[in-house]
């Protein structure tokens, strides 16, 4: 379309989400909430508790379809 701005920050075409090993991901100190991949598990993470450990991160291992 004519006079439409190319601006990938207003309409991107990916999401990029940082990639940690696992031994880097429990070492992080991240809010809750934050996502990751985990490159080592080959899987999505989220933190759920705002402390550098292995049992702050949850692996996204399925989604279930209602």
């Amino acid at each position: 379309m004519p006079n439409q701005p190319n601006n990938e920050i207003l309409r991107p075409i990916a999401l990029i989400i940082p990639q940690y090993t696992t031994a880097e991901r429990n070492a992080l100190i991240a809010e809750v909430g934050t996502i990751i991949y985990d490159s080592t598990q080959n899987k999505l993470a989220f933190c759920k508790a705002a402390a550098a450990a292995a049992a702050s991160w949850e692996l996204i291992t399925s989604v279930q379809e209602s």
